[in-house]
């Protein structure tokens, strides 16, 4: 029976194992047989060191399931310049946008919610790209949490927050709950109050070089009731995925003023980059508004191929 979820209908069940899906999966387990227990290694004995081998482990999924990642150049200098951490506030779409971007912001670990360690293999796989678990409902634990923040922005690293709390269809963005943005005013109090909070946009626009239309979002969309490993098998058979990431301009909690602040504006930049992703500005050039153009000014858009050769 057809699985239902974002006003969506997915087939999922009826799409069994396909020959590249297969083969990808045999050269997935290749790969991670070489790269997971060196991971461990260095997350055990050279945790300051711990993202190289994570961030090969991630870009070389992308190249097995065939994802071309391309990034817009306005705003990437932010994180590429900028000396202290900072905190990424990315829409959340499927378990794709974990190897996408862990693969590209380099020393950023994930922020999850505490039942996401339990989740047997996934839970491991967190842990080996040091992923910091909150868990909101016990106080208990807060204090073992800002320990944690602490010493990853200490060490000079960064964090991956999704704000929306969930994942979504893709064609949206969810309201960002700005009591997650709690973790902003913990790092930044750490890092002596230099932390930059950078909104990110993700979106999947392209499956086998044809623009991803609304009924097909549930090929790369993880929501509802789908499990992991059949969303797993049926993302290892499609042949090409092109996912669009646009930094946006950063900001601090200072110039924030709040958190509700905060959490506005990340989703106001996140909304509009996908607007623009849904539109193919990055491609075709910025939509006209009653026959005028931008100025000529404006920042470039210019796109950054990571060089990912699809499977």
């Amino acid at each position: 029976m057809a699985e239902e979820y974002g006003g969506l209908k997915a087939n999922l069940d009826s799409e069994g194992w396909t020959f590249l899906g297969f083969m990808r999966l045999l050269a997935v387990i290749s790969a991670s047989v070489f790269l997971l227990p060196l991971q461990y290694v260095m997350v055990k004995f050279f945790p300051r060191v711990w993202w190289p081998v994570a961030g090969m482990w991630h870009r070389t999924m992308c190249r097995i399931l065939g994802i071309t990642v391309r990034i817009t150049s306005r705003n990437l200098d932010a994180h590429l310049t900028h000396k202290g951490s900072i905190l990424y506030a990315a829409n959340h779409i499927s378990w794709l946008d974990i190897i996408v971007l862990g693969g590209h912001l380099e020393n950023a670990s994930f922020i999850a919610k505490s039942e996401v360690a339990g989740w047997g293999f996934v839970g491991t796989m967190c842990n080996l790209h040091k992923t910091i678990f909150v868990n909101r409902a016990r106080r208990s634990e807060s204090l073992k949490q800002r320990d944690a923040l602490v010493e990853r922005v200490q060490e000079g690293h960064s964090l991956i927050l999704f704000p929306e709390g969930t994942s979504t269809d893709g064609m949206r963005v969810a309201p960002f709950k700005s009591a997650l943005f709690s973790v902003a005013e913990q790092a930044d109090e750490a890092c002596d109050h230099e932390l930059l909070i950078q909104p990110v946009t993700l979106a999947y626009t392209e499956v086998n070089g044809m623009p991803l239309v609304r009924s097909q979002k549930p090929w790369v969309a993880w929501l509802g009731d789908v499990e992991l490993f059949q969303h797993l098998r049926q993302a290892l058979g499609r042949a090409r995925i092109e996912a669009l990431v646009e930094f946006h301009a950063p900001v601090t909690v200072a110039e924030a003023g709040s958190r509700k602040a905060l959490a506005a504006y990340c989703e106001q930049e996140v909304r509009q980059g996908l607007e623009r992703a849904h539109r193919a500005e990055m491609r075709l050039g910025p939509r006209e508004f009653n026959g005028v153009l931008p100025p000529s000014g404006a920042p470039d858009e210019s796109l950054i191929d990571n060089g990912a050769e699809p499977a």
